[in-house]
């Protein structure tokens, strides 16, 4: 481990690659992912037709309704 990383290149790695493929999987089987897109610093609604759209999170809320959307992102956002 280098320059004080804490996991090994390869560790990193596989990490994404299962967080990608769990997203599509998830996509692909009808239901919107939600997440945190660090470099724009939003949080994230992705439907399964491709539209994402930012989203604020409600603390305390039921599941069904916790968050309320705020924006479409175009492609230039997303």
């Amino acid at each position: 481990m280098e320059n004080g990383e804490f996991f090994h290149e390869e560790f990193t790695a596989a990490i994404i690659s299962a967080g990608a493929r769990a997203r599509l999987e998830t996509l692909k089987a009808g239901v919107p992912v939600f997440y945190r897109d660090w470099k724009q610093n939003l949080d994230v609604m992705e439907q399964p037709d491709g539209r994402k759209f930012e989203v604020y999170f409600i603390s305390g809320a039921p599941r069904e309704s916790n968050y309320r959307v705020i924006r479409e992102l175009d492609e230039s956002a997303a």
